[in-house]
C-alpha cells in the first residue's frame, strides 16, 4: 500500500483556540417549520428526522415515530411503543427509503431493525443484530447499520460494529463478521450520533475515544476513510496544549459533506468546534448559534450539500412549547 494512502491529514485543535475568541458561523436562513400546530402531541426530545418531498418523519423520545406535513401539522403516528413484533421498544434512529416506500427504525433495546410502509403499517423485522443499533448510513445501494456492542466497562470498553442489511428482506448480510469494527474507550458509544459520512466522495468513519487525563490516554482521535473492505486513517485530530490533570473528551460528533462538528469537553465544560474537512483546519468554536446556548438539538444536522437544519426550543413564559425546525445554508467561511 502506498504512503499516500497511509498518510493521514493532521488537524490540530489547540487549547488557546478553544478558549479564545472566534468569529461567528456564517449562515443564511432559508425556512422554518413550527411544530406547535393544533393537534400536535408534545415533543420532548427530537431523536432523528428524515425528509421527503411532501412530508417528513420525526422520531421523538416519548411519542415515537411521527409523520408531518411541511406546515408542521401531524399526519399520523407510525408504529407504537411496546414489546410486540410490530412495535419498537427504544427507537434510536430512522432511515427513509423513498424508492421502496419504507421507513426503517433502529430499535436499540431489541437490537433489531423494524420496517413500516409510509401508510404506517408494519412490514417486517430483522433478526437480532450483533450489537445495539445507533444509526444508519446509505453507501450507494447498500444500507449500513452502525451498532455498539452489548456491554462496556472501563476494563473492557465497547466496540463499534458496522453491518450491512438488505432493505427489502432486512436480512443482515454481515452478522457474525461485521464489515468492520473498532474498539472504543467509551463504555457507552451512542451519544455520538453520526459516525459515518461522505466527504470528497470518500466514506468516512469516526472512531470515538474518551481520554480522561491526557497523560494516560492518546490525545488524538481518528477519522478513517473506507477503502474497499478496510479502513485507513484519513484525519488525525490532535488536541494540543491541554493540562494533563483535567478530563478531556470528544463526546458528540456530526460529520457532513464539508464539516465535522465536535463537542469537546474540558474541565467539565463543553466547547463546540467546527472542523473544515476540505481544508484540514479547525475553523470556529461555537459558543452560541441563533442567539441560543448550544445543545445537541441545535448543532447543525446535514441534509444535502451545504444545507442543514437545527431544532430550536420555544419557550412561552415558563412553559416550553414544541420546537421549530430551522433550515439554513452554511456559507463559505474565510
Amino acid at each position: 500500500m502506498s504512503d499516500a494512502v497511509l498518510s493521514p491529514q493532521a488537524i490540530a485543535i489547540q487549547k488557546d483556540f478553544l478558549l479564545g475568541d472566534s468569529p461567528e458561523l456564517q449562515i443564511e436562513i432559508l425556512d422554518t417549520i413550527n411544530l406547535e400546530a393544533p393537534g400536535n402531541p408534545p415533543l420532548t426530545g427530537v431523536q432523528d428526522i428524515a425528509f421527503s418531498e411532501n412530508f417528513f418523519l420525526l422520531l421523538d423520545n416519548k411519542q415515537g415515530l411521527l409523520k408531518f406535513d411541511y406546515t408542521g401539522s401531524i399526519l399520523q403516528t407510525i408504529g407504537e411503543t411496546g414489546e410486540g413484533p410490530a412495535e419498537y421498544s427504544m427507537p434510536y434512529a430512522i432511515h427513509l427509503d423513498e424508492k421502496e416506500n419504507f421507513v426503517f427504525v433502529a430499535d436499540w433495546q431489541k437490537r433489531m431493525v423494524i420496517s413500516y410502509d409510509l401508510d404506517g403499517d408494519y412490514y417486517s423485522s430483522s433478526q437480532r443484530l450483533p450489537g445495539h443499533p445507533i444509526s444508519f448510513f446509505k453507501d450507494d445501494d447498500t444500507l449500513l447499520v452502525v451498532q455498539e456492542t452489548l456491554h462496556g466497562t472501563k476494563e473492557k470498553p465497547r466496540q463499534v460494529l458496522v453491518s450491512s442489511i438488505e432493505p427489502k428482506t432486512l436480512e443482515v448480510t454481515h452478522w457474525e463478521r461485521p464489515l468492520y469494527g473498532y474498539h472504543s474507550n467509551y463504555t457507552i458509544i451512542h451519544p455520538v450520533p453520526r459516525i459515518l459520512s461522505r466527504v470528497k466522495n470518500a466514506n468516512l468513519f469516526y472512531l470515538p475515544i474518551i481520554r480522561e487525563d491526557i497523560s494516560s490516554h492518546n490525545n488524538s482521535d481518528t477519522i478513517f476513510r473506507k477503502e474497499e473492505d478496510y479502513l485507513v486513517p484519513e484525519y488525525l485530530l490532535h488536541l494540543t496544549g491541554f493540562d494533563k490533570i483535567h478530563q478531556l473528551a470528544i463526546n458528540h460528533v456530526v460529520i457532513s459533506d464539508s464539516y465535522a462538528f465536535l463537542r469537546v469537553v474540558y474541565e467539565n465544560r463543553s466547547y463546540y468546534v467546527v472542523i473544515d474537512l476540505e481544508n484540514n483546519r479547525p475553523l470556529i468554536h461555537l459558543r452560541q448559534l441563533f442567539d441560543r446556548e448550544l445543545t445537541e438539538e441545535i448543532i447543525p444536522k446535514p441534509m444535502k450539500g451545504d444545507l442543514y437544519y437545527s431544532i430550536l426550543r420555544v419557550h412561552d413564559g415558563e412553559e416550553e412549547r414544541n420546537p421549530m425546525i430551522l433550515f439554513y445554508r452554511i456559507l463559505s467561511q474565510k
